[in-house]
């Protein structure tokens, strides 16, 4: 614009519309079936589906199929999908122009391979109502149609078929695998084979009686039109079949089936079953012959014949076979029965259908037995006498008080005087009791008493002696005495001592009896005696070692048969000085005629007692002792030692004495006059302190030391410990030592049993090192670091690596011990000691640390793997998924979206291979871009989404 009269000459300036280049017009080919043959090209020249376009421009992979070169593709590479390449030519110009080619690949329906299942037989009985024919084939498209016959011309049916209604033969079915576009597949037949059963044949039941002897029916004579190699099984397991036969006499009554089983070189089975069945034959029982006794007859004078059956069936008739007029329907009149005669009654019982009659007999007799015979109707006994005594003469005779009642006496049962008694006797065939009994009197007699003898002793000076005075007084006073020894003296029942000289004599009473009684007498002995004499007092004086005395003849011209006391208590007349008491022993004796004592005052003086030799072994360590404790025996208290002792008593020191033999003298009392000596032999033994290699001892806490450990710093024999320098009692070796306490040990020599006198000393330092602490959440650790015991070392704050003073254990206590190497396992619980660096003891107290290995943060997820097999990078691998997220599950889908692979933690790790069959038939996958899908399942992390390479 001009600026008041200002204006400037005009400019010109160009702008050029460059055309563009042409990459011409795509004629995109048909989608090609993946079993199309026309994919065998390797270099599909894309310029043939282009059409129009210029030369110099570029083709580009537009989806990284990876099988394009120039301008050619490899067709025969190329997985189901669609793939897009683009042509694209930059002029001179900097113009730029581009047109895109599309190539789809369709996924070939599969109709599948015949398996080894195919063809499949059934028998005609057991073929399935609905079978899936799909079971024939492997690695098949279940979308499609089936065909009956070998083509698909023929009449579709269902899926799964019934073939329980096909007849035997054999059946083709084919299978046509639905169309996907221009893709198809080849046709595949299945076969189904039916297979006849085979023929068992009809049965026809077979019935009999119990009572059959056929031990051999043969089961094939009950099947009609039966193929021949089968076999035959007891139903029932009766246990009476062998092969084809029955023994029908093991077969209760009931019914039994048998059945009849072929199975054929098809494996096709078919069964007849034959029923047998034993009727129940009649049954007239068992019968009991019914024998009586004519004396029973009385109080059972009918009999119902039913009494005399067992297990028969009701319903049947008796016959009274003998004619003997005393039946009437059962019952039969044992009273019209003659005495020792068999009368025969049957009953019978008809049988139904294959079963006869049965009959059974019953006999009935009435047994008579006579009475018994007695010689003598008055029987007479002596004093007493019992029912056994009764004599008559028949068989098991049996006596009663009453002619034709009662109850048989007992056999022990006394007799009475004057009473009549009747005898039985039992027929030892029959065992029938006469029914009449025999009639006997009893007269029972007393027998005489001459009286029990009472001997008795008189005086020479007696004149007139009552004899009866010999007599208990139970006596008879019916008898007569006889002077049995014929002194002449006897008057009556008098007898005249003084005409006899002292001694025994014997005089008879005797009392005259009745038979069957028989006399009684007596014998009684008078005994005829002079004075007696205790003799005269004495004194004697006894020492205790002096020999038995007796006492008798110190009396001097005594009588002898008298009797010994001291204070009133029994004595003899032998006295033992070593037992005998210091007393007046006094002898009494006593005769018919007089009373008489004499005394001897004895006094005992107690011979001296030393005791018994000994040998004793001492050890100084026992200290003193009172060696008169060491006598064998009780020893007076009295005597003295040679040589004497040092105490100048009994004691005994072992450390001033000494070995050697000491005698122990008691001096004697009168009348003793031998001193009594006994000598102790000592042996005194000393045993040296034992051997300490140190004097001071450091142990460790840890290590829980007892006083058994002591022993490693001491040598002796049968070491024991202390926990005092005068202590009598050995501490246990199970002890636990104390920090800062001195102990004591001995030995003991194995000879004498001696310990050693004089002990020695140990003084005990126990120390311990502190419990180890972890720092904050020290346990905590990422399994896909791979933590060792070293990891975990470095968390304690304790920890000196060049001390190297943390240990770790697998027990809280002993235990075994950990490298540092040694990698950590989830859960489990370690267990650190420290060690103190001055005492080198480890800590008592031990730190229990349980680790966990699953604080591991964000995973760390792969973005690619390659599959090719070089043992390298093969897997699409999360390290420890399985342990972090037990649950997980992932899911990758190629770049199309559809799922290619599913996994979890009970699946291999992907690689590079689809378990999809219906999206890619389980094939290797391409190489290329592939996402996936991570679901932690845990309830807390979210899922997550990501892309990976796939690169073979």
């Amino acid at each position: 614009d001009q600026v008041g009269t200002c204006d400037d000459v005009l400019v010109t300036v160009q702008v050029i519309i460059n055309d563009i280049p042409e990459t011409g017009t795509p004629n995109n080919p048909a989608p090609f079936c993946e079993s199309d043959p026309a994919l065998n090209n390797t270099a599909f020249d894309l310029f043939d589906i282009l059409t129009g376009e210029d030369a110099g421009g570029t083709w580009s992979d537009d989806d990284a199929s990876g099988v394009l070169t120039g301008n050619t593709i490899d067709l025969s590479s190329l997985p189901v999908g669609t793939f897009n390449y683009t042509y694209t030519i930059t002029d001179a110009n900097m113009c730029t122009n581009s047109t895109t080619v599309s190539i789809t690949i369709l996924e070939a329906p599969e109709s599948g391979t015949v398996s080894a299942n195919s063809p499949i037989s059934f028998c005609l009985n057991t073929a399935p109502a609905s079978y899936d024919l799909f079971d024939l084939l492997d690695g098949e498209d279940q979308t499609g149609t089936w065909f009956i016959g070998t083509d698909n011309l023929g009449t579709a049916t269902a899926n799964p078929v019934d073939l329980s209604v096909l007849t035997n033969g054999t059946y083709d079915f084919t299978f046509d695998v639905d169309q996907v576009g221009t893709c198809d597949d080849v046709l595949v037949t299945v076969q189904v084979i039916i297979n006849d059963i085979p023929e068992t044949g009809t049965p026809t039941p077979f019935v009999v009686c119990e009572t059959t002897t056929d031990t051999n029916f043969d089961l094939f004579g009950q099947l009609a039109g039966n193929d021949i190699g089968g076999s035959w099984s007891d139903d029932d397991t009766t246990g009476e079949l062998t092969v084809n036969t029955v023994d029908l006499t093991g077969l209760a009554v009931g019914s039994y089936n048998f059945t009849y089983t072929i199975t054929d070189g098809n494996t096709c089975t078919n069964s007849t079953t034959v029923n047998i069945t034993i009727e129940e034959a009649p049954e007239a029982g068992i019968a009991t012959n019914f024998d009586i006794c004519l004396i029973d007859v009385s109080t059972s004078p009918t009999l119902d014949l039913f009494d005399q059956l067992d297990g028969n069936d009701l319903g049947g008739t008796w016959n009274d076979d003998d004619g003997s007029g005393a039946l009437t329907a059962n019952e039969v009149d044992l009273t019209l029965l003659t005495n020792n005669t068999t009368y025969n009654f049957t009953y019978t019982v008809t049988g139904l259908g294959t079963c006869s009659d049965d009959t059974e007999t019953v006999s009935v007799i009435v047994n008579q037995t006579d009475a018994p015979v007695v010689v003598d109707n008055t029987q007479d006994f002596c004093d007493s006498a019992t029912v056994a005594d009764l004599t008559a003469t028949g068989d098991n005779i049996q006596w009663y008080n009453d002619a034709t009642l009662g109850t048989a006496l007992d056999a022990t049962e006394a007799l009475l005087d004057g009473e009549t008694y009747y005898a039985s006797q039992t027929d030892a065939t029959s065992n029938c009791e006469s029914s009449t009994r025999t009639e006997v009197t009893v007269t029972i007699f007393l027998s005489p008493n001459s009286g029990v003898a009472l001997d008795d002793t008189i005086c020479n000076n007696e004149a007139a002696y009552d004899l009866f005075t010999a007599l208990d007084g139970s006596e008879d006073v019916t008898g007569t005495w006889t002077d049995t020894d014929g002194t002449g003296a006897l008057s009556g029942n008098l007898f005249d001592g003084t005409m006899v000289a002292p001694g025994d004599y014997d005089f008879t009473y005797t009392v005259v009896a009745n038979a069957p009684c028989v006399d009684a007498s007596t014998v009684v002995t008078i005994t005829v005696e002079v004075p007696v004499n205790a003799g005269t007092d004495d004194v004697l004086l006894v020492c205790s070692s002096d020999t038995s005395i007796d006492l008798f003849p110190i009396l001097g011209g005594a009588t002898t048969g008298g009797d010994w006391s001291l204070n009133g208590n029994p004595v003899t007349n032998i006295l033992d000085p070593s037992t005998a008491e210091t007393g007046i022993y006094i002898y009494t004796i006593a005769g018919v005629c007089n009373f008489d004592t004499a005394e001897i005052d004895v006094t005992v003086t107690q011979a001296p007692n030393a005791g018994m030799d000994n040998t004793v072994s001492l050890c100084v360590a026992d200290g003193t002792l009172d060696l008169l404790t060491q006598l064998n025996g009780t020893p007076d208290t009295t005597g003295t030692w040679s040589p004497l002792l040092t105490s100048g008593t009994n004691i005994f020191d072992p450390e001033l004495d000494g070995s050697g033999t000491y005698t122990y003298t008691v001096n004697a009392n009168s009348p003793c006059t031998t001193n009594a000596m006994a000598s102790v032999i000592v042996t005194v033994n000393n045993v040296a302190t034992p051997i300490t290699t140190v004097s001071d001892v450091a142990l460790c806490v840890v290590d829980n030391p007892t006083v058994a450990d002591l022993d490693t710093f001491a040598s002796g024999n049968n070491l024991e410990w202390y926990d005092s320098a005068i202590s009598v009692t050995p501490l246990d070796s199970t002890d636990v030592l104390i920090n800062g306490e001195d102990y004591y040990a001995t030995q003991t020599d194995p000879t004498s049993l001696c310990i050693s006198s004089v002990r020695a000393q140990i003084n005990v330092t126990i120390s311990d090192a502190a419990t180890p602490t972890l720092i904050d959440e020290g346990e905590l650790f990422c399994i896909n670091d791979d933590p060792s015991i070293a990891t975990l070392t470095a968390n304690i704050i304790e920890v000196n690596s060049t001390l190297d003073n943390v240990v770790w254990y697998d027990a809280l206590t002993n235990g075994n011990e950990y490298l540092d190497t040694d990698l950590l396992v989830n859960g489990q619980t370690y267990y650190a000691a420290l060690i103190d660096a001055t005492s080198l003891c480890e800590s008592s107290v031990r730190l229990m640390v349980t680790v966990d290995l699953s604080a591991c943060g964000t995973l760390d997820i792969p973005d690619g793997f390659s599959p090719n097999g070089d043992g390298t990078n093969d897997t699409f691998t999360i390290d420890n998924i399985e342990f972090l997220y037990p649950n997980y599950s992932i899911e990758f889908y190629n770049r199309y979206g559809s799922l290619v692979y599913k996994g979890n933690a009970g699946t291999e790790d992907f690689k590079g291979v689809s378990n999809q069959s219906r999206v890619l038939n389980q094939s290797e996958l391409p190489v290329g871009v592939y996402y996936y899908i991570l679901n932690y399942n845990d309830g807390e992390t979210k899922a997550k989404q990501g892309r990976l390479y796939l690169n073979r």
